[in-house]
């Protein structure tokens, strides 16, 4: 019997985890790098974030092989039922010219396909912030409130469960290579569908310094499984420009790879934001290199039901400032066109007076 009752407390509390994620009133994107943020985007938003980018790859001691290219990434994500539950969609296709020496001479391929291809979801399992006791401000201490304190280095905590969808991959495990591994060796060859799972952290310094990382298994029930690990820093620099700097660490029996990206980050408004990236890998075999651009765009058709009473009244009055401004620059616009008319009538004033004087 207490077994079973420990079983219901387990779940019941389970339920309320899954039922309790936070609403963000600005737009929490995942791009300009790889790395998952921890939080959802909540029931009724609809998010879409897309890059596009230069792509230069060379493996000299692999038949003095290169690859230049343009590609672009997608992803969609949208938040379910339950406040932290978010479906993600993410596609990066790619167009390049691979070229390599072979005994008969140069070889040429130019190509066209996806090199990831990926849906899952996201669960927010636990928000630090939503016991707001523990970010209380400290009016004895104004060095405690601007440090870095114990309660920092809690993580929101998130997991992730995805397939890696491959029909028509004409990159397989996104091996820019392949065609030459398989002059080698057995046909490089993907499944189909692929499991993947991922746990990820993210963490807040000093207010605005946020800390996320990632690890995970890629391509789950394939030839070639894949570690994954990754962490991102943004770095604020004004109000709204944030520096990013990201490394990630990918290895399985077929490749290993460490890359790092810097990039920066500008939020137009609560809803878009632009961002611009360089990423370069730290080992020759193979160097690859990208540089592009991206936005990031939400819909917020939020649904607040079961949410804090805090998080409804910081949404009202977000809307609430969005009218007030309307307002206001309606006030202005009426107060410039009387100014105007006044100016008007004042000079008509003063020709009317010369006339009579002469």
């Amino acid at each position: 019997m207490n077994r079973l009752n420990a079983t219901f407390q387990l779940f019941f509390v389970l339920i309320w985890t899954i039922a309790s994620g936070q609403y963000t009133s600005i737009i929490n994107s995942n791009r300009p790098g790889l790395t998952q943020g921890a939080y959802s985007v909540g029931p009724g938003v609809y998010q879409l974030e897309f890059g596009t980018s230069y792509r230069q790859d060379k493996f000299l001691s692999l038949a003095q092989a290169k690859s230049k290219g343009a590609g672009f990434t997608l992803d969609l994500r949208t938040g379910l039922i339950l406040q932290n539950l978010e479906l993600i969609y993410r596609v990066d296709y790619h167009s390049d010219q691979l070229t390599f020496n072979n005994v008969s001479g140069p070889l040429r391929y130019n190509r066209k396909g996806t090199k990831r291809n990926t849906v899952g979801f996201k669960f927010l399992l636990f928000d630090p912030f939503r016991n707001t006791d523990w970010y209380k401000v400290n009016t004895k201490s104004y060095k405690a409130n601007k440090g870095i304190r114990f309660i920092d280095l809690l993580p929101a905590l998130s997991v992730y469960f995805g397939s890696e969808l491959s029909f028509g991959n004409i990159y397989p495990y996104g091996e820019p290579f392949s065609p030459i591994f398989n002059l080698k060796t057995p046909e490089l060859k993907q499944n189909e569908i692929s499991g993947e799972l991922m746990l990820i952290t993210q963490n807040h310094f000093l207010n605005n310094f946020v800390l996320v990382t990632n690890w995970g298994r890629r391509y789950l029930g394939s030839a070639y499984e894949q570690n994954y690990m990754s962490s991102s820093l943004m770095i604020p620099i004004k109000k709204r420009l944030m520096s990013f700097v990201e490394q990630v660490s990918a290895k399985s029996q077929l490749s290993s790879d460490i890359s790092l990206t810097v990039g920066a980050v500008y939020l137009i408004n609560e809803n878009i934001q632009v961002d611009t990236f360089l990423s370069q890998t730290l080992k020759d075999t193979p160097a690859m290199f990208s540089a592009g651009i991206g936005v990031s765009y939400r819909i917020d058709r939020y649904n607040d039901s079961g949410i804090p009473y805090e998080i409804k009244q910081l949404r009202r009055q977000r809307k609430k400032n969005r009218y007030d401004r309307k307002i206001n620059a309606e006030k202005i616009k009426e107060f410039k066109d009387r100014d105007r008319e006044k100016r008007k009538a004042e000079r008509k004033q003063k020709k009317a007076a010369k006339k009579i004087k002469r």
